[in-house]
């Protein structure tokens, strides 16, 4: 059995092993997973270290371009601002963008040390020549050049030397969108209200005012509370739009925002190029209602540039944008969003149908009375009545929204000669339009001619016909 001197020593040894293993791990290489590295990066892992810069020492930003335009800005308190005209709100995050890949340039490729082959590579003179100067009053200047066609990276250069290199693309990428003052403003905030809480919606150009209206209950000056979107007249009159045609305009102005900020100025000089002047811009009115800021009316100034793009400001906002939608799209009339479905009458307005077609004249009466239920809650029941005979609710029903259904697809100047085909003359027990009529026309093979509520239209023959035979099925039907 082992002394317990010896025990003492063994494990004395075994510690001292423990220790020097554990010394050996420490200071071990680290296992490099280049594989990892090139997915990062794009550079394998013993890439060429270029620009080692912390960019949080980055105190100045100058980029010049190789037409001739230079680009200065400063890091402050408030984060980066112009040189002497610290009132253009800048976008840090987009600046930063540009400042910190050059911070870290990598590369794993030397093309070249002739100094003839700058040329070659969009590096004399350079497309982008940046310096950084740090906190300390440091400058490193950088040149970037052509981007190679496959591989998309940017052929790089440090002022002074010769060496050409290639570089990731996110060393000049962000260069290629935001070397100009324009491109790097922070965007204001855009109105894009959604159409459920948007209340009117005005166009002013020149001396041409269009508006409409949102009446989420309808309008007692209109035939039917189905419509909520209408078109104001300058008498004030209100005409009711196609809901469904209307909401791709409301769609639009929800989504709408800058594509790209370009310029900040309020000068008529400057907006005259943007076409955002009096007399040529669109002046945008949108009245809604915001969580925040309450019942609001914001401004957007829509105008044509000399360019052919369309572009934007913001009431308050001297920050001018371009924007997706076309100038034209905000110049409309009421022809492009009348209501196709013209009719759109309520049945539990109507107290009595009088129906002549093909000279023979028939009446429908609504007799309504109120029970209660086993609920002990009240309700209206509607029985159709005509000649005597109680016809069937649920047809009738029917043929009444199948002439609901009836659109229109097209528009006409005028009725033909002779009797209506077809006359539905409606008593109704409303405060206004208490008596409509709804006369159809036969025109061609294709379609007939509807006059109502004052307007003509060109509807589907088939669609008349629908109605037509729903019709003689609630004539020759019989209550349950």
């Amino acid at each position: 059995m082992p002394s317990k001197k010896a025990l003492s020593i063994s494990l004395v040894v075994m510690l001292l092993l423990g220790a020097v293993y554990g010394v050996q791990l420490a200071t071990a290489e680290p296992v490099i997973d280049e594989d990892q590295i090139y997915a990062e990066t794009g550079m394998s892992a013993d890439a060429m270290t270029l620009t080692d810069l912390r960019p949080t020492s980055i105190m100045g930003l100058s980029i010049a371009c190789e037409h001739g335009d230079t680009l200065e800005l400063e890091y402050t308190v408030e984060g980066w601002k112009v040189p002497g005209d610290h009132d253009i709100p800048l976008d840090d995050s987009i600046v930063e963008s540009i400042v910190n890949p050059l911070c870290a340039v990598k590369s794993d490729r030397l093309l070249s040390e002739d100094p003839a082959a700058k040329a070659e590579y969009g590096l004399s003179p350079a497309r982008f020549q940046v310096t950084l100067t740090d906190s300390d009053g440091n400058s490193y200047t950088y040149n970037i050049g052509e981007k190679h066609p496959t591989t998309y990276k940017y052929y790089f250069n440090i002022e002074g030397e010769d060496k050409i290199y290639t570089v990731p693309t996110g060393v000049g990428m962000n260069l290629e969108e935001h070397h100009s003052i324009g491109t790097l403003i922070k965007s204001p905030y855009f109105p894009a209200p959604a159409a459920d809480v948007i209340s009117a919606i005005a166009v002013d150009t020149g001396d041409r005012h269009l508006e409409v209206v949102h009446l989420p209950k309808g309008s007692e000056t209109c035939w039917s509370s189905d419509y909520t979107w209408f078109w104001k007249n300058a008498d004030g009159s209100l005409l009711p739009m196609d809901e469904a045609e209307f909401s791709y305009f409301t769609n639009v102005i929800g989504g709408m925002g800058f594509l790209q900020t370009v310029d900040y100025s309020d000068d008529p000089e400057v907006l005259a190029k943007y076409g955002l002047v009096d007399g040529k811009q669109h002046v945008l009115s949108l009245s809604y209602t915001s969580a925040q800021r309450g019942d609001v009316t914001d401004k957007v100034y829509i105008g044509l540039g000399d360019d052919g793009v369309t572009y934007a400001r913001v009431d308050g906002s001297n920050v001018i944008g371009s924007i997706v939608n076309k100038y034209d799209y905000f110049s409309f009339d009421y022809s492009k969003y009348q209501a196709r479905d013209f009719f759109k009458l309520q049945l539990d307005t109507v107290d009595s149908m009088t129906v002549t077609l093909n000279g023979e004249t028939t009446k429908i009466d609504a007799k309504r009375t109120t029970e209660t239920g086993t609920d002990g809650k009240e309700k209206t029941v509607t029985d159709f009545v005509s000649g005597g005979k109680t016809l069937s609710n649920g047809v009738v029903t029917n043929w009444f929204n199948s002439m609901r259904n009836v659109v229109s697809e097209g528009t006409t100047d005028g009725v033909p000669e002779g009797e209506p085909y077809l006359t539905v003359t409606f008593s109704r027990n409303t405060a206004n339009y208490k008596n409509m009529t709804l006369k159809v026309w036969e025109l061609d093979a294709n379609f007939f001619v509807s006059e109502f509520a004052g307007a003509t239209a060109l509807v589907n023959r088939n669609d008349v016909k629908t109605v037509v035979t729903n019709l003689t099925e609630a004539l020759a039907s019989t209550a349950e």
